[in-house]
Order: C-alpha cells, then structure tokens, then sequence
C-alpha cells in the first residue's frame, strides 16, 4: 500500500502537475487513490466537542478506512462518483498532535492536527488584510510566537460552477508566518488563545472587492422573489460581458506593445488593464462560495467572523435581506444551525468612490444592526478606528479584539463586557434632553471631538450639534438644548466619517443612531 504524506495545496509544482493532469485526463481519473478534503491538511485545527466530518475521494466503490489518532477507526465505502464522508466521534481540546490517517488502496497521513476551537472569517478586502500591513505590525508580529494558533488561508478562487476542492494550505502562527495572517483573524485568535488557551484555528475565506451575493449559494439566492434582482443585475453584466472582453483584449495588445517600448532606460511601464466583470469573476454572485466556501464545507467550525459590506454601500436596502439569507445559509451548509455570526459594522470612511454617498454608508450600517434581529449574532462597533481617506483602515487590532470580546461572552460564557453603550430611552427636560444607555460599564465617556458626537433636531428636521453634553451617573447622558428649539429627534455619530463619539468604560464606542424623540 502506497502512503501520502498530506501538505498544503498551495505547493507550485504540485498545483501545477495536478492542474496538467486535470486537462488531459480529466477529474475522474485523477482518482487512482485515497484523497482528503481541502482542509484536511497537516496543522490543521479540528473543532473540540463536535462530531468531526472527514470527507474526500477514492476509486469508486472503493473502501476507506479513517482513523484520528488512537481512536477506532471508522469505515465507509465511496459512491458512484467516488466520493466518501465519515463523520469521527468528538473530542475535547488538546494541544497534543495526532495524525489523520485515510486509507482504502492507498493511504494519507495527515499530520500535526490539534482540536481547539476553528472559526471561519469571509469577507472581503478588510478581512483579508493582512497582519504586516497592519497598525503596530512589527510588534504584533516579533511577538507573534502562538504555535496554537493556526490559519487555513483558501486561495482566491471564484467560479462560476459548483467547487470541491480549492487552493489551501495550513500555517502555524510564528513571527515568520503571522504577517500573513489576516490581521483582524489574528487579533481574534490571539485573544481567545490568551482567554481560553486551547488551540484556535482560522479558516480564512475571503476576497477583496466582493458582494455579499457573491458568498451566497445559487440555493439562497433563489430562495427569495426578492432576490431575483440579483440575478437581473447579473444578466445585465453578461449581455454586455462580450463587447467588455473584445475591449479588453485590445487593451492587452497594446499594454504588452507599450510594455515592451517601456524597456528604453527611463521609461515608465504601464498598468496592466483588468479583465472585465464576467463568469469567473468575484462579482458574479455565488462564485466565492461556488470556490471558496464550498470546498470547506462541512468542516466542524465554531462559528463565523465577517468583515464585508463596502461593496454593497450603494445597495443598502437590499442588504439586510440578503445578509440574513446568507447566515442561515452557512449555519444550514455547516450543520451549525445555532452557530455564532459576528461581524464588523462599516467603519468611518469619508473619501467615498463615485458610485457611493455618505448616505450610503450610514445606511448600510443600519441594515448591518438591523441584522441583530437574527439569533445568536453580534457586531463589533468601528466607527472609532476608521480613516477617513482609506477604506482600509489598518487598526485592525480593537476590531479583532471586539469580536473576540463577543465570544468570550456569549460563546464562551465570561463575564465580561461585549458591546459599547446602547439607547435605552429619553426624557426631555427644560432646556435639555436626558439620554439612558445600558452597557455603560463603570460609566461614559466621550471620544474624538466631543462636540461633533450628538445632534439634535427641532421641528424644522434640522440637525444642530450638542456642543457641550454632559456626562452624568447611572449611563445617563444630559444633551442642552439650544434656546427656543423644541427637540423632536436626536441622533449619535450619523454620519459616514464620525468626529466624536460615545464610549463606556472599556473602550467600547456605541453604534450610530437615530432616534424620534416622544
């Protein structure tokens, strides 16, 4: 019997002979053995007091045997297709390794698996970014020495057709690999790491420049009439998509012409022009979960981190619906139905693209809280540490660290606090308006430009700032009102780049809002 020693798919050269195979022979006879699952790979994280599915391919017909370390081994015999799919007994944390071994005619050894905890962090260019391009990098990364921690980065890999295994590979976190970490996945590892110290694994699927449609199946996409503006939009892409691609290819012609002049001494080459939105593309709806979800499912994960949104701004009133579809969908494909969903709300951004307003903006946001509505969710507030002309923002560290804080909590069960102050009720006053928070820590406290935090409006709708509120006990905040104005509405941080802001105790800002007064 021949063994495999499993490692990452992302090596050159096996890629490339396996892609060579695939074109002249075709999938079906790349068989000719036991193979695992992408994320079957050696440093791989498995998810602790879970049944722990364990797929992949062999000869059709064939018998395979898997085996966890010294657990009994569990059989089953691959379909027509040759597929196979065990499902092994849970286990608890252990930073002790084990091996994965998969045999039928052949047999794979995997290597190097710890059991810990595994989340999943999507999204998009935010989420991918990476730890070196971070705020405080050379810190984070010299004391980058978690070898618990460990990341599953999937390639890029958006397509059109339904995927079974995509580019990917395992890394152990150390100062030599941590700067490829995504840096929010990081600073998330590394505090449930410091909190519950078990093993913590990343599955880290994501992709800049995506729509939320993009992750979502072609199932929850026609899962609602709703929807099917989506798919309008998408066919309006295509029917253009060939006059796209002939432009395109004259470009090509004549950057690689200008390239080749640019070779004189002195001369600057141009930029290579980007093939257009079509089929393939990380625009096309479903194609990052047809590539880059699927591949991984059903893995035993946790829960899941997300970071996206940008690239809906223009379309916030669709988003809502479409967010919500997509976190049932993930929890239905991974057999998770009560898993946690965390994400990042829109941080401050003012140097909007041509096709976003700052109304936008603010309103996307509101369909990220409204998404609360959901069970088991939460959102990690960013309003604070955003930056104004880049939509990348790079302290990425307190938003790692707020959605760790949201595990810790409700995942986890520490007593501690997991969100920023939040409306309760107001009272109008003589000359002033009297704001109630919950979440208020050991009390509030204002950050950036104090006077730029809170608006009220009287009963023209016109906002006014507060310039002087005043902090009171209990999570009470006192907002004076101007001379002969009657408020009606008050507002906190509505705008897409705040200047102030209202915080508790421990850091925490409060979400923006809009509220009509009684």
């Amino acid at each position: 019997m021949k063994t495999v020693f499993r490692s990452g798919f992302l090596a050159p050269v096996v890629l490339g002979v396996r892609l060579a195979a695939v074109l002249l022979f075709g999938a079906a006879d790349l068989q000719a053995g036991v193979r695992l699952g992408t994320p079957f790979q050696n440093h791989a994280v498995l998810q602790r007091d879970r049944p722990l599915p364990v797929w992949g391919w062999a000869d059709p017909g064939e018998r395979v045997r898997v085996t966890l370390g010294d657990t009994a081994p569990v059989e089953t015999t691959t379909d027509a297709a040759g597929r196979w799919r065990v499902d092994l007994p849970a286990r608890a944390a252990s930073a002790t390794p084990v091996e994965l071994v998969a045999e039928g005619l052949t047999r794979v050894v995997v290597r190097d698996l710890l059991v810990g905890e595994v989340w999943l962090c999507s999204g998009q260019s935010n989420m991918e970014f990476r730890l070196r391009f971070a705020a405080a990098a050379g810190e984070d990364i010299a004391a980058a020495d978690f070898p618990q921690i460990r990341q599953l980065k999937v390639g890029r890999n958006p397509r059109t057709t339904r995927q079974e295994e995509a580019p990917a590979a395992w890394e152990v976190c150390s100062p030599a690999t941590a700067g490829e970490f995504s840096a929010v996945g990081y600073h998330f590892a590394r505090e449930l790491w410091q909190s519950l110290r078990v093993p913590v694994g990343l599955i880290n699927c994501s992709h800049g420049n995506s729509h939320v449609e993009g992750w979502m199946s072609a199932e929850a996409l026609a899962s609602e009439p709703a929807f099917k503006v989506v798919a309008d939009r998408w066919a309006e892409v295509m029917a253009r998509h060939p006059a796209a691609l002939a432009r395109y290819e004259v470009a090509l012609k004549k950057w690689a012409t200008d390239s080749a002049a640019a070779r004189t001494p002195g001369q600057k080459a141009p930029n290579k022009p980007s093939p257009p939105v079509g089929p393939n593309h990380q625009q096309e709806p479903s194609a990052l979960f047809n590539g880059m979800i699927s591949p991984v499912v059903p893995y035993a994960v946790r829960g899941f981190l997300w970071y996206q949104g940008e690239g809906n701004a223009r379309r916030a009133a669709e988003y809502e619906q479409l967010f919500g579809a997509l976190i049932r969908q993930w929890r239905s494909a991974f057999n998770a139905p009560d898993a946690p969903f965390f994400w990042v709300q829109l941080p401050g951004f003012d140097k909007m693209p041509p096709t976003t307003t700052h109304a936008d903006w603010i309103a996307l946001r509101e369909a990220q809280t409204a998404t609360l509505a959901l069970p088991a969710t939460g959102q990690a507030i960013a309003i604070d540490v955003g930056d104004a002309t880049d939509i990348h923002p790079t302290r990425k560290r307190e938003i790692g660290e707020r959605l760790a804080r949201l595990a810790r909590r409700a995942v986890y069960g520490e007593a501690i606090e997991d969100r920023g102050p939040q409306w309760v009720q107001a009272v109008a006053q003589p000359g002033a308006v009297e704001l109630t928070f919950a979440h208020a820590g050991d009390g509030l406290r204002l950050g950036g430009v104090a006077a730029q935090a809170f608006e009220i409006a009287g009963a023209d709708g016109q906002f006014v700032a507060v310039a002087a509120p005043e902090i009171l006990d209990g999570g009470r905040l006192r907002l004076p009102v101007p001379a002969g104005l009657r408020p009606t509405a008050v507002r906190h941080a509505w705008r897409a780049f705040p200047t102030g802001w209202l915080l508790n105790a421990h850091g925490l800002p409060a979400a923006p809002f809009f509220r009509q007064l009684p």
